[in-house]
């Protein structure tokens, strides 16, 4: 019997992001909204709204995603999705 790693499909910059995105956990309070990435560790913004809360968290995926590569740190695969691309 063999241990098979799953598949992984490689994505483009934006595909990476907007899967992100879809995946996010939103929470609101009576003060405002907050939209987490779970599988970016620290990945988190505020908005007074549901809409608000996501739109701050695409472009904070975007910066998080870009400072890892920055740092060169690992970019997570989100499920069977990896970002595509070349340190």
């Amino acid at each position: 019997m063999t241990n098979q790693l799953p598949v992984r499909r490689q994505v483009p910059f934006t595909d990476y992001i907007e899967e992100a995105v879809r995946r996010a956990v939103i929470e609101c309070e009576p003060d405002g909204c907050t939209a987490i990435a779970p599988d970016l560790v620290g990945c988190i913004t505020f908005g007074d709204t549901p809409a608000e809360a996501l739109e701050n968290l695409r472009d904070a995926v975007e910066a998080w995603v870009l400072t890892a590569i920055r740092f060169g740190d690992p970019v997570p695969a989100l499920g069977d999705l990896e970002l595509a691309y070349t340190a």
